[in-house]
């Protein structure tokens, strides 16, 4: 009782505390800072804390304490807002280092969630402009073990400083809000953010994280680094990529060999993978070529394997990841991207019979084939093309 009272006199007639895991944060009050139809937008508040990225936060606990071991971990976030996530890391899963936002009012909130939360031992707040902190670490001989990366849109002006900072061995997460330009709604913003052509696909949102990946993973290899994607997916409005880090050359050479080229045909959805544009003279194609991006898998059954194994330790979680974690599981066996079932099933001029029936009869004829966390009306299968059509069009 005594510590409600104390904390309430902490805080400011217009502002409130959320609690999100184990962390009790102070923020300005979202009902004064709504739009004009009523709605909170993060961005309208005087510093950006959004309640919808809480999953996210989430299954970044996850993350960090499997693939440390729940062992400790130095952390660095350039972009933190009002300090959530990165007191979240040291409540939940060992994390110890910095919380760092150029905005000097986040600064401030980051300072007092700092103290409320007592882990001022583990997070130093930080003051100054993302890159170069990210810069300015490894010229001081800060060895990071991971990095988060959470911006207000493009992640791409903070990779190479990201790519940088990050010790070998070490991990970083992503996350991209720009899914517009991502999955091609807009075309040349998507050239001139990640350097990748695209068009509207009935499988736009993997595309939009294959290019991401495909970006980063090119980014960091063009200064000898290597990030391999172990976990992706994406969510409402918003992608997340966790890569580990490897300093070796020839490891980013393994991974520039699954950054390769879709071809797609609009009218049938037949897509066709290839490694190289020089492959286009020994097949015969239609459609449009879209790339370059990742065409490897969007992550580590192993890894994966290993969160799930844990996640009831988090009982305080919503225990829906886990179902979707499973989700993401059985999607990483199969690279081909998702398939739309109405666009398929509008070519055969059929009705669409329940999702689960047509699963059925692609696993009864030999193939894989599983639910997508992309789209409702998607499946993900490896059954060729042709053949695929073909069991639709007797299911």
């Amino acid at each position: 009782m005594n510590d409600d009272i104390e904390m309430r006199n902490y805080i400011m007639n217009w502002e409130t505390i959320v609690i999100e895991g184990k962390a009790k944060i102070i923020i300005p009050d979202p009902k004064y800072f709504k739009r004009h139809d009523g709605v909170f937008e993060p961005a309208w508040a005087p510093v950006f804390y959004n309640p919808r990225m809480k999953e996210n936060r989430d299954i970044a606990i996850l993350v960090t304490y499997t693939y440390f071991n729940s062992r400790e971990y130095f952390f660095v976030e350039p972009l933190a807002g009002v300090g959530i996530r990165s007191i979240r890391f040291a409540l939940e899963s060992q994390g110890h280092g910095i919380a760092n936002d150029l905005d000097p009012l986040s600064y401030y909130y980051i300072t007092r969630n700092i103290i409320l939360n007592k882990v001022i031992d583990q997070v130093k707040p930080y003051n100054h402009e993302a890159n170069t902190l990210l810069n300015s670490l490894r010229s001081n001989g800060v060895i990071v073990d991971y990095i988060d990366i959470d911006p207000y849109g493009s992640p791409i002006p903070f990779i190479e400083s990201t790519a940088y900072a990050i010790a070998k061995g070490g991990l970083v997460g992503i996350t991209a809000t720009d899914t517009g330009p991502l999955n091609c709604s807009y075309p040349y913003t998507c050239l001139r953010r990640y350097d990748s052509y695209c068009i509207k696909t009935d499988f736009s949102k993997e595309m939009g994280l294959r290019i991401l990946i495909g970006s980063i993973i090119r980014k960091a290899a063009s200064h000898d680094i290597a990030f391999k994607p172990i976990l992706s997916y994406y969510r409402d409005y918003y992608y997340r990529v966790y890569f580990t880090v490897s300093r070796k050359a020839t490891d980013s050479n393994k991974l520039l060999d699954d950054i390769g080229y879709i071809i797609y045909d609009k009218g049938t959805h037949k897509r066709i993978i290839i490694r190289s544009l020089d492959q286009l003279s020994n097949i015969e194609y239609k459609g449009n070529i879209i790339g370059p991006l990742w065409i490897g898998t969007l992550g580590d059954i192993n890894f994966i394997t290993r969160i799930i194994n844990l996640i009831n330790k988090f009982d305080y979680l919503n225990q829906s990841i886990k179902s979707f974690l499973k989700t993401l599981y059985s999607e990483y066996e199969i690279i081909t991207p998702y398939y739309r079932l109405d666009r398929l099933y509008s070519i055969l001029r059929k009705n669409i019979p329940p999702i689960n029936t047509v699963i059925k009869a692609i696993r009864d004829a030999g193939y894989l084939a599983y639910r997508t966390h992309f789209d409702p009306r998607g499946i993900r299968t490896n059954a060729p093309y042709e053949e695929l059509l073909e069991i639709l069009r007797n299911t």
